[in-house]
């Protein structure tokens, strides 16, 4: 059985690395949701135990015991040996009133279930999100590295005969050292991706074969983006869950004012005289308001419950509301470094052009630097634009 185990894992960590098979498994496989899972069984649990009565008591024992004959029954009239039986009987609705609020607190973790399943998708898509970008940035560079060794065999020569060439040539190598440099780190922004996919599904992704798509919601309107969080945010229903729970509460301190009665009824046996029967209630004087204050500090924790609900409310809102304004921003500057290199292709087919007619051959060279430059500041907002986007994803609860 373990063989087989170990076949299934490793097939797992080498196929399962498209997007949506990567959440699939990191929500079965997550640590964290299977201890949830086992806080909800055992208050499923707790809710059956709460909706039966508190257990009988039974009681046995020797009345009136005389030191001169311990064994003795007859001496007294008040020597008895007895079996008597007791039962708390509820006046009040609290056994069904604690069984609800059980129920309650069940809705509440399988809130907080929501919320973290939000999460792992969330953290799923940030660690495809940062690998694709990663790549692409080492495509640019490697291309880029490749591509400065031609200029730097022509300012090589150059220097040869131009003083302000050996200068350029300095300087490129410490470019072409800058970019390697960059690579090296994007190289390890993929293995941190890996790892964090370890770390959220106890799943090892060799390969990122997915990119995460984007929904555009700068083009959305904030209006139904406002209705979809307040319909579906598990953070939400999360904390109107744990509402419920306090407005539950109150009405169990409510039901608690009516005191419970206890019941008892005993047979009460004699040596040498009648047996008899006795019975007994026993009603407890609540004079020192521990019910009515119980009940007070109840609607304080629901008050508390009240705030809790509208600051979480007011924080996903101004957070989406934040994220879609830099979202918007961020596609601005896109289109800016976009028309930056449509400007900068253009120079380099004008400067290409005026090779032949004696034009600089190391300007046309420098003009692909630029180009680079410009296609990694793209590829950075490019980045910053899909992690926004995941940040509405995850205040929005969407899960793939």
């Amino acid at each position: 059985m373990k063989p087989l185990y170990t076949l299934l894992l490793l097939s797992l960590s080498l196929h399962a690395q498209t997007l949506q098979e990567v959440i699939d498994y990191s929500l079965q496989n997550n640590y964290q949701l299977q201890i949830l899972q086992k806080e909800s069984e055992i208050i499923d649990r707790q809710a059956d135990i709460e909706s039966t009565w508190d257990d009988p008591i039974l009681k046995a024992g020797i009345n009136d015991v005389q030191f001169e004959k311990p064994l003795s029954r007859d001496i007294e009239a008040m020597q008895n040996q007895f079996v008597a039986l007791s039962q708390t009987i509820p006046l009040s609705n609290r056994i069904e009133i604690a069984s609800e609020i059980e129920r309650e607190k069940q809705k509440v973790i399988e809130q907080k279930k929501d919320v973290l399943r939000t999460n792992i998708a969330f953290g799923v898509r940030k660690a495809f999100i940062e690998a694709k970008n990663a790549k692409d940035n080492l495509k640019i560079l490697d291309e880029y590295i490749s591509f400065l060794h031609t200029p730097m065999r022509l300012i090589s020569n150059l220097s040869a005969v131009e003083k302000n060439s050996v200068e350029r040539y300095i300087k490129t190598q410490l470019l072409q050292q800058s970019y390697k440099l960059q690579r090296e780190s994007w190289l390890q922004r993929i293995e941190i991706a890996k790892e964090r996919i370890e770390l959220i599904g106890n799943l090892k992704v060799e390969h990122f074969s997915d990119e995460v798509p984007l929904k555009n919601y700068h083009l959305q309107s904030l209006t139904v983006l406002l209705s979809q969080l307040e319909a579906q945010s598990p953070e939400l229903k999360r904390v109107v869950a744990l509402k419920d729970v306090a407005g539950k509460a109150i009405a169990l301190a409510t039901a608690k004012e009516q005191a419970d009665i206890t019941v008892t009824g005993g047979y009460y046996q004699r040596d040498e005289r009648n047996d008899y029967l006795s019975f007994s209630v026993a009603y407890p004087l609540y004079i020192h308001d521990k019910q009515s204050n119980r009940k007070v500090q109840a609607m304080k924790r629901a008050n508390i419950q009240e705030l809790s609900y509208a600051r979480t409310k007011v924080q996903l809102e101004q957070g989406l509301k934040i994220t879609l304004h830099e979202l918007k921003a961020l596609y601005q500057e896109l289109r800016i470094l976009e028309e930056n290199r449509i400007k900068i292709n253009q120079l380099i087919a004008n400067a290409k052009a005026k090779l032949a007619s004696g034009g600089s051959l190391v300007h046309y060279y420098e003009l692909f630097t630029q180009r680079t430059n410009n296609r990694l500041a793209l590829n950075r907002k490019q980045l910053a634009i899909a992690l926004s986007e995941n940040q509405i994803e995850q205040l929005l609860g969407v899960i793939p």
